[in-house]
């Protein structure tokens, strides 16, 4: 229960009796950051030289959802809010997180930039670092200002204002580099205030049944498209969709086969693509394609924006062109509207028009802290850039009035409004857990708590450098996650010719066969489990503690998922490994899919042979006859 009390500039907010935020416990004061950047990457150093006793304003915005408007009397650039924290407390949230879900204990921005290349302590993360392109344990796209706490509240920032967070000790400390801030206060079991997240930030979207499918990747051109199908069709493996990120041409650069930024499709290797586009579509087939919001200085779109206005510019007037990755590039300022719009007809007029189903939506977190836009700045405009990048697709596809899925990896508060699908990003082709595979897991379910529906990842991985490649156990491995995540895609990762797919051998085609096979037959189970989390209001891929929040070993999981409420996924993330630890919740009895034993609640240890990962079906679901089913159908393709 939420209780308050606001008398002039004095006030205070509480939950269940704990005094959550007070005018006594804000200070406003003076803060310098340094903030060098690199590709993306962004370090970040705060320090608050002097801040005083909080003489500002508050003002009740609404009591459903709880929500206050707090600001500054005086020009200053922080507002500094402590709360106290129990020794025992957990703290879920902060968007997208790949390597920490209880962030209780630990010091962190709140800023999007790339995840990193390499974020541990191993040889990749060193040569990461030397080369200035390292992550840290919090880098993420997708930071959000959203924190669930085990002792029943929420707060919620309404900002797109950078922060501090600090966790450490028994003492939060939020330090909001604005002289503003709306601030939304949850209260509830972790169930309750996640809805109540969603009603405020999530998105009314409608799935079609192939989102839910296989999605095959390809480049190269319209005949490769033709031969992965063919190869598909011949190994049983069912496709619901192929997509290719070089649709608009590619070039070659030091870190790989990447894709031409000029949003037209290439007419040598995508040849009559609009007729091809029908052909698959007249086969079952939906064609997904790529964009972001960068243009490549070599492409005729590139030189229109320039001659517009539409670049995002330094401060001597000049295109302030990035360089992503090997190339400069120009950025199309958000905040100018003819620019906006002038983009959204281009993915009307040369993406939708010619039949595209979807596309990747990438990037979103490269707006330098110095550039000058039209209407803002980029440090004030940094972590909105993302939000109106997801707005601008969403308005595209609106005016189209056509079935489209585009999915998106960078955001911040307000993303889920505008984006039906999300993606975790660019994990290395590796075991590590500081930035491979086993980092899809808190990825999916951190995400799926600050307002995902739908998410998933590249089977696979995307990041190949130096001797990292993947390897058929590793590709497997991640296969057997994606049969039990809202959608199975698979990505040629930034060096295709040098890496495992998902045709490389028999043994890999017989594999994806079944897991593919095996994740079509939950796509009833899937709409099903959809349908009620939309009108829920909550995720399908949950975090153990959702669900299961009485039982104090659930809160510290990180490495299982729920999807939906029936199914339980505990994938093997070591290489070499064929036996796997297991925590059911011990509320109920749960039936594993492959051999269907039943197991009590608390630890097991279970076999996991490759196609076999560790899944089990809820004893009393609806589904598990027609689950265990399916596993039996799957295995007889052996």
């Amino acid at each position: 229960m939420i209780k308050h009390e606001i008398k002039g500039n004095q006030f205070y907010v509480a939950v269940n009796d704990h005094i959550l935020i007070s005018s006594k416990n804000i200070w406003e004061g003076f803060g310098k950051e340094r903030i060098k950047e690199y590709h993306g990457h962004f370090t970040i150093k705060s320090t608050v030289k002097e801040y005083y006793p909080f003489k500002g304003s508050i003002e009740l915005v609404s009591e459903n959802p709880f929500e206050i408007h707090i600001k500054s009397s005086r020009d200053i650039n922080r507002l500094l809010i402590k709360t106290e924290l129990a020794k025992d407390e957990v703290i879920f949230g902060g968007g997208e997180q790949y390597s920490e879900l209880n962030l209780k204990g630990k010091r962190f921005p709140l800023f999007v930039q790339e995840q990193g290349v390499g974020r541990g302590k191993n040889l990749i993360s060193l040569l990461a670092y030397l080369k200035k392109v390292r992550g840290s344990w919090y880098s993420t796209y997708f930071p959000q200002p959203v924190f669930f706490s085990n002792k029943g509240y929420g707060i919620v920032f309404k900002t797109y204002a950078p922060m501090i967070v600090d966790l450490r000790k028994n003492i939060a400390l939020f330090e909001i580099w604005s002289n503003e801030c709306n601030i939304i206060v949850l209260s509830g079991t972790l169930e309750e205030m996640v809805r109540d997240l969603f009603k405020i930030f999530g998105g009314a979207f409608d799935y079609e049944d192939w989102m839910f499918g296989v999605w095959l990747a390809s480049q190269g051109g319209t005949e490769n498209i033709e031969r992965i199908i063919k190869t598909a069709r011949e190994w049983n493996i069912p496709v619901h969709a192929v997509w290719a990120q070089d649709w608009c041409g590619k070039v070659y650069t030091k870190f790989g086969r990447q894709v031409f930024w000029n949003w037209e499709y290439d007419k040598e290797d995508y040849h009559d693509l609009p007729e091809y586009i029908k052909k698959w579509h007249e086969e079952g087939i939906r064609f997904l394609g790529y964009i972001n919001p960068f243009l490549n200085k070599e492409g005729n779109l590139y030189k229109e924006a320039l001659e517009k206005g539409y670049l995002v510019k330094k401060k001597d007037g000049s295109v302030y062109d990035i360089v992503v990755t090997t190339f400069p590039a120009g950025l199309i300022d958000l905040s100018n509207p003819d620019a906006f719009e002038w983009y959204k007809s281009i993915i009307l007029n040369n993406m939708i028009s010619i039949g595209m189903d979807g596309w990747m939506a990438d990037f979103g977190e490269y707006l330098p802290m110095d550039a000058v836009l039209k209407y803002s700045s980029g440090k004030e405009y940094h972590n909105k850039y993302p939000v109106e990048w997801a707005r601008l697709n969403f308005e595209a596809v609106k005016a189209s009035s056509k079935k489209v899925v585009y999915f998106m990896r960078a955001g911040f508060l307000g993303s889920t409004r505008f984006c039906p699908a999300f993606w975790t990003g660019d994990q290395n082709v590796d075991w590590s857990f500081s930035d491979g595979l086993p980092t899809v897991i808190p990825a999916m379910t951190s995400s799926s708590l600050c307002g995902v529906r739908h998410i998933h990842f590249d089977i696979g991985g995307y990041t190949s450098l130096f001797w990292m490649k993947r390897t058929p156990e590793l590709f497997m491995r991640w296969t057997e996650i994606a049969a039990f995540s809202p959608v199975m895609r698979t990505h040629q990762t930034n060096r295709p010719v040098s890496n495992i797919q998902f045709d490389s051998n028999h043994d890999i085609l017989r594999h994806f066969s079944k897991m593919a096979n095996m994740h079509v037959l939950l796509i009833d189970y899937l709409k099903v489990e959809f349908k009620k989390a939309i009108d829920e209001n909550l995720p399908v891929v949950k975090h153990l503690a959702l669900n299961y929040p009485e039982d104090p070993e659930s809160w510290q999981i990180k490495y299982q998922y729920l999807l939906g409420n029936d199914i339980l996924v505990a994938p093997v993330l070591k290489k070499k490994t064929r036996k796997w630890k297991v925590f059911l919740p011990r509320r109920e009895k749960w039936v594993h899919l492959w051999t269907e034993k039943m197991f009590s609640g608390g630890w097991i240890e279970i076999d996991a042979p490759l196609g076999e990962p560790p899944v089990f079906v809820r004893l009393g679901s609806e589904f598990l006859e027609k689950i265990l089913a399916a596993s039996r159908d799957v295995q007889e393709l052996r």
